[in-house]
């Protein structure tokens, strides 16, 4: 993380620095937490110095030499740390500050205070640790009840969810979206989900939660909190990381340099009984961080929050407009403990605004139990067989809070409608129309049948379906034909065959494939598959370059593959398969759009056999998971993905004549950088150990930049480059490096206009080696800004970027057919409603 850190303070600062050296660190309390907004300057230069980030972290340029630095903040004693610049590379410095100590044991309202509000938090501050040592360990039950409504009718056509990867999709699970669909058109729709569980913690990051019922209307997948394990609000930490919700850290209002960050104001004195509390208003002092308002209770004495009520919005939530927070604490043998949280949310769409209210009530704690060895794993939660099928008497005995009328009205309509929609009289007639066969299924929809009784389902291509207007090689006519069962286990199979007949050549193709998930909680699938069909040689290239001639050649394949989850974090992946490659030189082609994307022949060479296996071992560190009755959910890990890859060509077998090893690594890592926004990198190399026999198809190809029509599109700058000249391939080792990163606005939005604008801010960099050809190096950086745009329910990511690059074989004359050092790009990303990510 030091080292993304780095990169990420030299691609801001760099520009702006006149010398060769510098100074870098990072500024922390007494406690190690990071405090932001240190002045840090060398005495007696007037001109060296800089202000640490809300990461704690600062950086300036400088000569060789000696230097006492002075580091001064608001509520922290001063501090003098010498340092000695005596190489090129960054001298790194750590400053411990340690925070004055205010006798406020007493707040006397009526003296004359520039800011009592400040000093009544900074009691609190000061208390944490003493809060922090209430306890080690506990154990609670939890009850959850998250509720939507919304204002108007929504629209009756919804986009449907896509499967990630190409992979086949679970065919009953789209079934029951359709019912749900049914469902939510009624406009007394109602989303609700009521779950039951039990926490337990370990302090200071350890915790399991064992859900023991969970019951849902409608369907509540964007209902805010339906879980412990993405971790509590704990504003007694100095940065709260709720990635579920926020796309960076937020400021505690309890931070040590709080002050900083916020405004406070003490804006009312309560009297309970004999106890005093403080109201305390908070407010963003800096447009740019990301901070809460609202209102902290204070009391007296103890210097404890007794009940929290702050907003936090639209800019850096995810999904939300606004997202009120109210925490409500109470003292429990001398310990203060949190009793209920309540979460309120808002998002506003095209036609209707979505409300949403979420209560968690937190009971009968255990504090300090004994767990047993091994309690605390990488599994942060399960879920009991029967927690979905607990009844009515159930929920009315475990229910703190009780539906509300309105609630309870809603429920019974809706819960009238699925007795309705699910009954199986209702199934049976709507299975009967969706088996009829009719013209129009034969002319355009396609022909299936359902079987709802035996989980199976299959399905006919149309008459529409059957033509293939544009093939290699010309027009083509043919059938399609899927199978599809599921079994309660969760198992399920899909088959898929395809089979055309070409126009110009007259020539039959056809491919089929089973693909069979037969282990949900190992992720265990395999897939078994044939084909005689034209293949791509570089299926990952320019758009204009793909489909040119000379990237396609004939494949007769049979082949299996196979991939399972070993142990938590490590999968395991392996395939076989044997090719009999021809060359399409004899083929006959259309020629109406060769001029205008300037085609070319295909490549030519004689037919041959090759065989071929894969091994892949991908190994997250520390992996987080819950794990549900028939499946496991991953939640993901703080450390990189290595990965392993091997691909052999086996020389002899089955007349196979190619003969290679090919090895790579991968290292992928996702970065918080406190609240300076999140970086990507990947980096990778490889290498063909043996090489006895490596065919151009073999080789390993690098995606050229796309020219002409899609020249303005940025490629996932993650997996491609923007500005390489050719689509370069190689059988000699390489290296290639990605890395990107997501302000989230931690700068232009302290620009105050621009933070409305809701523009983001991204930079990012990449090389690629290729020993092989004359030791090419390329390199390149990019800026760009981007902005997030609500369409109907997805979260569209529009950004524009201008690109520098740089490479050793670059063109004394330059040639405007080929991308050129300085280029603008936009790019299009949609964010992925499971996992709240983008591609890049």
């Amino acid at each position: 993380m030091k080292i993304i850190r780095l990169l990420l303070l030299f691609l801001i600062l760099a520009p702006l620095q006149n010398f060769a050296q510098s100074v870098s660190g990072m500024v922390k309390d007494d406690e190690g937490n990071p405090v932001p907004y240190v002045r840090v300057y060398a005495i007696n230069f007037t001109n060296l110095g800089g202000v640490t980030n809300e990461a704690g972290e600062f950086f300036f340029g400088c000569d060789f030499g000696n230097y006492d630095l002075l580091a001064k903040c608001v509520g922290f004693e001063d501090k003098v740390v010498n340092v000695t610049v005596s190489t090129q590379t960054p001298t790194e410095v750590e400053i411990i500050l340690i925070r004055k100590q205010n006798e406020l044991t007493q707040v006397s309202v009526s003296e004359k205070k520039k800011n009592v509000g400040w000093e009544i938090v900074q009691n609190v501050i000061n208390n944490k640790k003493n809060f922090a040592q209430q306890y080690e360990r506990y154990s609670c039950d939890v009850y959850i009840k998250g509720v939507e409504t919304f204002e108007e009718k929504e629209k009756k056509e919804k986009p449907e969810e896509t499967e990630e990867d190409g992979q086949p999709k679970d065919i009953f699970d789209e079934q029951k979206k359709e019912i749900q669909a049914q469902i939510e058109g009624d406009k007394n729709r109602l989303n609700l989900v009521e779950i039951n569980l039990v926490q337990h913690v370990e302090l200071p990051n350890k915790q399991k939660e064992i859900r023991t019922a969970y019951q849902t209307i409608g369907n509540p997948t964007q209902i805010y909190f339906q879980s412990t394990v993405n971790g509590e609000f704990n504003f007694y930490k100095s940065l709260i990381r709720k990635d579920d919700l926020h796309t960076s850290p937020i400021v505690s209002p309890l931070h040590p340099s709080g002050i900083l960050s916020y405004k406070y104001k003490l804006v009312d004195i309560i009297t309970e009984g004999q106890d005093t509390i403080y109201k305390i208003e908070i407010g963003a002092r800096d447009v740019g961080s990301s901070t809460m308002e609202g209102h902290l209770y204070i009391k007296k004495h103890e210097w404890v929050l007794t009940k929290i009520d702050v907003t936090l919005h639209k800019g850096n939530l995810k999904i939300y407009d606004n997202f009120r927070i109210i925490q409500e604490y109470e003292k429990q043998d001398s310990i203060w403990l949190v009793r209920k949280q309540i979460f309120e949310y808002d998002t506003k769409y095209a036609k209707e605004t979505v409300h949403g209210t979420t209560t968690v009530v937190y009971s009968n704690y255990l504090i300090n139990p004994v767990f047993p060895e091994k309690f605390f794993t990488n599994e942060l939660g399960t879920t009991v067989e029967e927690a979905y099928d607990r009844d009515s008497s159930y929920w009315e005995e475990v229910r703190p809070i009780p539906l509300t009328e309105e609630e309870l009205r809603k429920k019974f309509v809706q819960d009238s409608l699925t007795a309705i929609y699910t009954k199986k009289e209702y199934l049976d007639s709507v299975d009967a129309v969706f088996n009829k066969i009719t013209a129009l299924k034969v002319l355009y929809f396609g022909i299936e049948h359902r079987n709802r009784e035996k989980k199976t389902q299959w399905y006919l291509s149309s008459l529409v379906d059957l033509w293939e207007p544009v093939g290699v090689g010309g027009m083509r006519i043919g059938p399609g034909f899927d199978y599809f069962k599921k079994w309660e286990n969760q198992q399920w199979i899909d088959i898929s065959t395809d089979i055309t007949l070409g126009f110009n050549n007259f020539d039959p193709r056809g491919r089929v494939r089973a693909y069979h998930l037969y282990n949900p909680k190992k992720f265990g699938t395999y897939t078994l598959f044939g084909a005689h069909e034209v293949d791509m040689i570089n299926s990952y290239t320019a758009y204009l370059q793909s489909i040119k001639r000379s990237n396609f050649y004939m494949n007769d394949q049979l082949g299996a593959w196979h991939r399972i989850e070993l142990v938590n974090g490590l999968f395991l992946s392996t395939g076989l398969r044997f090719e009999r490659r021809s060359s399409l030189d004899s083929m006959k082609f259309n020629h109406w759009l060769d001029d205008e994307l300037d085609n070319d022949m295909p490549l030519s060479f004689d037919p041959y056999n090759a065989v071929r296996t894969t091994f892949q071992l991908s190994y997250t560190p520390f992996q987080k998971y819950v794990t549900e009755p028939h499946r496991k959910v991953i939640l993901g890990s703080r450390w990189p993905t290595f990965s392993f890859y091997w691909e052999r060509g086996w020389n002899g077998v089955l007349g196979s004549v190619v003969d290679f090893d090919y090895i790579s690594l991968n290292i992928e890592h996702k970065i918080q950088v406190g609240t300076l926004g999140e970086s990507f990198y990947v980096l990778r190399g490889g290498q063909f150990v043996n090489q006895d026999s490596v065919f151009y198809i073999d080789r390993k190809f690098f995606r050229q930049s796309d020219e002409g029509y899609f020249g303005w599109l940025l490629s996932n700058p993650l997996h491609s480059f923007q500005n390489l000249d050719s689509s370069y391939e190689t059988q000699s080792w390489y290296a290639e490096f990605h890395y990107i990163h997501h302000f989230n606005g931690a700068l232009l939005n302290k620009i105050p206009f621009m933070k409305k604008t809701g523009i983001k801010e991204v930079v990012g960099a990449g090389f690629l080696y290729l020993p092989e050809h004359a030791n090419y190096f390329y390199s390149e950086i990019f800026f760009g800004v981007e902005r997030t745009f609500k369409v109907a329910r997805q979260r569209l990511r529009v950004g524009g970027y201008v690109i520098f690059s740089v490479a050793n074989n670059q063109f004394a004359i330059p040639d405007v057919n080929k991308p050129q050092n300085i280029q603008f790009k936009l790019s299009f990303d949609v964010m992925n409603e499971r996992d709240l990510k983008y591609n890049f």
